[in-house]
């Protein structure tokens, strides 16, 4: 019996040719995912130790790092250094201990030795240099400053009066983000720098911020000073009454439940009156003198004021007639302007005369007043209050809000009046409203302070391993697994498949007649194979599966 075989195909024979090439390929990525998912895993994270150093400054922190042992990255452009989150404290406490980051150094150079030949000027330099930083550093503490440098510009002492020259001084401020300073802030900044330096006027200090806004007047009662201080006055006003009201009205709807804004009118000009008046109804007697004069038989008797009354000589006497009165003769009554009245009165008894003269003294009620209005007076407030729904907490735990009663209203708009002296005269408005507001539920104090448990650094260094081994074991699952199976899998050849001549001369036939005949023939010489040797046709077609996949 003759044989033949049955050969692959060429695009078969190609592609069992490149496969173990595609093989190798898909290895080596897959080697190289797995190493950088495993470094990127167990890469700690890193913080920001400095940022916005100097070339010089940056370049010392990373020697006393290096020094230290100390892991480090530094970012182009920025100057930014990070460095492992564990490791930051201690690298913050390194840095401190050298006195980094910082080139400057203010009264602790003064303690170094200056060396042989140091002239006169290189010390009034360090000296200046030092002082410019301690009181830089002392700038430095005041809130809502993050630095702060100080330039002296101290001219040189003249034994000549007419030829000294008053030192300057100026303060860059940098300050934090979103904060401002206030006048009495920079007002003091001024003076401690002006004090900090022997003749030194508060007015030749100079401060500004790191947008280039003048923060220091150039006088102190200039007219955009006295408005900044009425500004800020009316503003302290406002503050002051906000809180009150907040702080009166919390504990009745939970924290964070009312919103409260006040309007304040103050007048700021100064009024001074003078005014005097007399009450004529309220007379009181200060003094009284009276006088009285007697004359008989045409002699006087000594009495009286002297003047020219008594220094008359007397009338002649003439007789009355049996029965008849005395004659009595009211001589006058004179009052002059200091209220001072004057009564005399005369009795003429024929020869005798009897002569009375009074004199009082009035003090008229008058009032002197002195009345000054300091500057700084309220003219009228308005007050705006929005308070929240009562939030209550059932058994069960289910939050519920409610809506304030129009009694709870009128009471709440009762104690800020209160609060803040409301005065109907002057036209003072308070309003409250009550409406819901607050989208989530009160927190707790101490929720706030605590940081989740996923911002932790410790949470996420543990995320980031997870996720390294949760790709690779995806990448050996996906990709590994069924490449190391092909590559451990013999490359078995197919296996010929002995036929007999007729077959061959079958064959033959059958390509030269019609295809439709032909594929019958062959499917019939398949089956006649199937039953010759049923494990070879197996194990062919087994290899035809796994060239396929």
């Amino acid at each position: 019996m003759t044989t033949d075989a049955v050969m692959v195909p060429p695009a078969q024979r190609l592609t069992q040719g490149l496969r173990p090439i595609f093989l190798l390929i898909g290895v080596a990525l897959a080697v190289a995912a797995g190493v950088g998912v495993t470094l990127w895993s167990v890469e700690p994270t890193y913080s920001v130790l400095h940022s916005g150093l100097a070339a010089e400054e940056t370049a010392q922190v990373a020697q006393a790092l290096d020094a230290a042992r100390i892991d480090y990255r530094l970012e182009d452009g920025t100057g930014t250094i990070r460095v492992p989150a564990a490791q930051l404290s201690a690298a913050r406490l390194k840095l401190a201990g050298e006195g980094l980051p910082g080139l400057s150094t203010g009264f602790e150079s003064m303690s170094k030795e200056p060396g042989f030949g140091v002239s006169q000027f290189m010390e009034n330099a360090r000296y200046q240099h030092a002082t410019e930083v301690e009181l830089g550093r002392t700038i430095a503490s005041v809130q809502h400053v993050q630095s702060a440098r100080v330039h002296l510009a101290i001219p040189r002492q003249s034994s000549f009066v007419r030829d000294r020259r008053p030192g300057t001084a100026s303060v860059f401020l940098q300050l934090k983000a979103g904060r401002r300073l206030e006048s009495g802030q920079v007002a003091a900044i001024v003076n401690l720098v002006a004090s900090s330096i022997p003749e030194l006027d508060p007015s030749q200090v100079t401060v500004i911020d790191q947008q280039g806004r003048l923060l220091s007047a150039p006088k102190a009662n200039s007219d955009e000073a006295q408005r900044d201080k009425m500004l800020e006055y009316a503003r302290n006003i406002e503050q002051g009454y906000t809180q009150r009201i907040e702080e009166l009205i919390t504990p009745l709807v939970g924290p964070d439940g009312v919103r409260a804004q006040v309007v304040a009118q103050v007048d700021m000009s100064t009024t001074e009156e003078a005014r005097e008046q007399y009450n004529p109804e309220r007379q009181v007697v200060r003094s009284e003198q009276s006088s009285e004069q007697v004359s008989r038989n045409g002699v006087n008797s000594t009495g009286g004021v002297p003047g020219a009354l008594s220094n008359q000589p007397p009338q002649p006497g003439v007789a009355l007639p049996p029965g008849a009165a005395p004659a009595v003769a009211q001589v006058g009554s004179v009052a002059d302007s200091n209220g001072t009245v004057a009564n005399t009165t005369s009795t003429v008894l024929g020869p005798d005369s009897t002569s009375k003269q009074s004199t009082r003294n009035f003090e008229i009620d008058r009032t002197m007043a002195y009345t000054r209005q300091p500057a700084g007076r309220i003219t009228r407030l308005t007050v705006a209050v929005l308070v929240d729904n009562l939030r209550m907490v059932d058994e069960a735990g289910k939050a519920t809000e409610t809506a304030l009663t129009e009694q709870q209203v009128e009471h709440i708009t009762r104690l800020v009046r209160d609060a803040v002296g409301y005065n109907e005269e002057r036209g003072d408005s308070v309003n409250v409203v009550n409406s819901s507001f607050r989208s989530e539920p009160p927190v707790e104090p101490g929720e706030l302070e605590s940081i989740p448990i996923w911002e932790q650094p410790w949470v996420q260094d543990l995320a980031k391993i997870l996720g390294g081994v949760i790709v690779l074991l995806v990448l050996a699952l996906t990709v590994l697994r069924p490449l190391l199976k092909s590559v451990m899998e013999p490359l078995k050849a197919p296996m010929l498949l002995p036929v007999t001549a007729a077959a061959v001369d079958g064959r033959a036939a059958v390509q030269s007649a019609n295809p439709a005949l032909a594929y019958e023939q062959q499917v019939a010489a398949a089956r006649g194979m199937v039953a010759q040797d049923p494990k070879r046709v197996a194990q062919v077609v087994k290899t035809w599966v796994a060239a396929d996949e």
